[in-house]
């Protein structure tokens, strides 16, 4: 049998108890732990007053390693009952016996051999791993404790009934969920914060230099998170005394961990299990498997536990924040109370020039760049869709600005986009994508602080369309002057002509030149280099000057013939730019033109 290796106690601990040995007066370790044995289970039901539950030891899982194991109880009680079982939520509950804290309700369990509610102990050994760095010792449970023949097979949702009674000795286990509570978000703004979106076409992603580390904003289902069908409520301030909030976490009582606060809220909420001189452990299983986390860590008020057919759980509120949760592992997520979390400023103004009505959205959001672009685009959408109070066609001004301690220099961009189906689409996916860029560089961490998107909205279809572009001769020589004509079309408007001259350079070598009109940003094309960075300094130069779409430009490109293989490599020799402010510039017109060089013997 593998030896178990549990931790003796928190540096802190050590030092003012004088040793390992005095760890039996508050712990019972695995080794300790015989079948039979009864102790008690604390958790919150309702209105933040802590209940207690009967445990029962069945017996311990012995797997390979040392995080798969798992002390087996039978859980009942008048906290069970009105729960309708193990609830989400009660994950992260003390379990005491004699008591002494053994570990942590973390799983709910089917079992065939068991009608009453069987669940799962995270043992208390890995949980003081996470919450402190000190010295293990070896320990091994006893061979009369562990559940010979009993097999465990560990899944997300709770086992069919037919499975349960065709396999007599597994033991059916799944997570008691921390489950998420959102405030704030309703419609398909909760829709996308569990399971993202899909990108637009046009947005600055597709005109980047692509990075291999930044991949599309996660819906918070990916990471085996589930929302609750009920509304919580939003978190509240931050509390300026950590002691004064000291005594706010006990075992048995709630934590949240914060992911947005503001205007906006979403966080998930769980159980304590243990607290020490400032220090908190709980869930008894991961959140996120974040690892090192900076996660603001909140109170948390239960409104009640609703029994449900799926999986009942607890129903309640994030409150102050009080700490951070710096720890996020597989046995149990770990904080502290007081320090600051790592969280970015975030405002959405919208004025719905239609209505003449606005909205400021005010939240705070934590900077961990996998989350990050994704509550900013659920976000987004919420700050729009609320204002709007439509879903539909329209245009929209945006000013994006962003800061941060990291950062050479603010980052500041306008936009414009328009669209016939959702307009609403566009400035979270731009923003999204921006921060996204930025977290994902390869030059230097930008800590954003803050974050912010100012938009004016119309139903209107401020649109330009680029109807034709002709060109003056359909033979130069090089040094010439092309003079062009633009045509432009309003929508549904009047039409606009433009007029403009590109020179042919004196030393162009090839014998063909094509002039193209577009709107805003192009790609980079077949004969050119894309653009090299050095530093976040050019990452930000380039945000920042991709043409918007209200800009339309007359290029000229000319055909490397070196480069050609069975395509055209074009790359620009000349341009012009004019802005049509509040408008997108959309479509495309090219023209071609001969370039006649003279001979050697000419030029002789």
């Amino acid at each position: 049998m593998r030896l178990y290796a549990s931790v003796c106690a928190l540096a802190l601990v050590l030092a003012s108890i004088g040793g390992a040995a005095a760890l039996g007066n508050e712990f019972l370790f695995l080794n300790e732990i015989q079948i039979g044995m009864t102790g008690i289970g604390k958790t919150v039901v309702a209105g933040d007053v802590i209940s207690e539950f009967s445990v029962d030891v069945l017996g311990i899982i012995d797997e390979p390693g040392t995080l798969s194991d798992f002390i087996v109880v039978r859980v009942s009680g008048e906290a069970i009952g009105r729960s309708g079982g193990i609830a989400q939520g009660m994950s992260g509950s003390p379990i005491t016996i004699g008591g002494k804290l053994v570990g942590a309700l973390s799983r709910a369990a089917n079992w065939s051999k068991e009608i009453t509610p069987v669940g799962l102990v995270t043992p208390i050994e890995p949980m003081l791993e996470v919450l402190s760095a000190a010295k293990t010792v070896s320990r091994a449970p006893a061979d009369s404790a562990v559940l010979s023949g009993v097999a465990l097979v560990d899944r997300p949702f709770p086992a069919s009934e037919a499975e349960i009674a065709s396999a007599p000795d597994t033991l059916f286990a799944y997570p008691v969920q921390a489950p998420l509570v959102v405030s704030g978000l309703s419609g398909r703004s909760r829709a996308i914060l569990m399971g993202g979106a899909e990108r637009p076409h046009g947005t600055l992603s597709q005109f980047l230099p692509a990075q291999a580390l930044a991949g599309a904003p996660l819906g918070l289902s990916a990471l085996a998170l589930e929302l609750l069908p009920l509304s919580g409520g939003a978190a509240g301030s931050s509390v300026s005394s950590a002691a004064s909030v000291a005594t706010t976490l006990t075992p048995g009582g709630s934590l949240g961990v914060a992911l947005v606060s503001g205007d906006i809220s979403v966080g998930a909420l769980g159980t304590v299990t243990y607290v020490e001189e400032g220090g908190v452990i709980g869930f008894g299983h991961p959140f996120i498997q974040n690892g090192e986390s900076a996660f603001p860590l909140t109170t948390v008020s239960i409104i009640e536990t609703m029994k449900s057919l799926d999986a009942s759980f607890k129903l309640g509120t994030l409150g102050q924040t009080i700490g951070v949760i710096n720890q996020d592992r597989i046995a149990a997520i770990g904080g502290r109370i007081g320090g600051q979390a790592s969280t970015i400023d975030l405002t959405f103004e919208i004025e719905d020039l239609d209505q003449g009505t606005s909205r400021t959205l005010a939240a705070k959001v934590v900077d961990e760049p996998r989350l990050t672009p994704g509550l900013l685009l659920s976000a987004g959408f919420e700050a729009i869709d609320s204002t709007l109070d439509r879903v539909g066609p329209g245009t929209v001004e945006v000013t994006y600005q962003i800061t941060g301690a990291g950062m050479p220099s603010s980052l500041e961009r306008k936009d414009v986009f328009v669209s016939v189906n959702d307009i609403a689409v566009y400035p979270p996916w731009q923003l999204a994508d921006i921060v996204a860029y930025l977290e994902y560089n390869e030059f230097a961490d930008p800590k954003i602080a803050s974050v912010s998107a100012s938009m004016r909205v119309t139903s209107e279809l401020r649109a330009i369309r680029i109807e034709d572009l002709v060109l003056d001769s359909f033979v130069y020589s090089p040094g010439d002057s092309v003079k062009f004509t633009l045509v432009l079309q309003t929508f549904q408007g009047e039409q606009i002509v433009r007029s403009g001259q590109l020179t042919i350079p004196d030393d162009l070598m090839s014998d063909e030149i094509v002039v193209r009109a577009y709107g805003g940003p192009r790609m980079v094309e077949g004969g050119e280099t894309a653009r090299v960075f050095e530093s976040l300094a050019d990452v930000i130069d380039l945000i920042e000057t991709i043409p918007s779409y209200e800009q339309v430009t007359v290029e000229m490109f000319a055909i490397d013939p070196y480069l050609s293989n069975g395509g055209e490599a074009l790359y620009g020799v000349g341009k012009l730019s004019h802005d049509y402010p509040g408008h997108v510039v959309y479509d495309e017109r090219e023209a071609r033109a001969l370039v006649l060089t003279p001979s050697l013997d000419e030029g002789e």
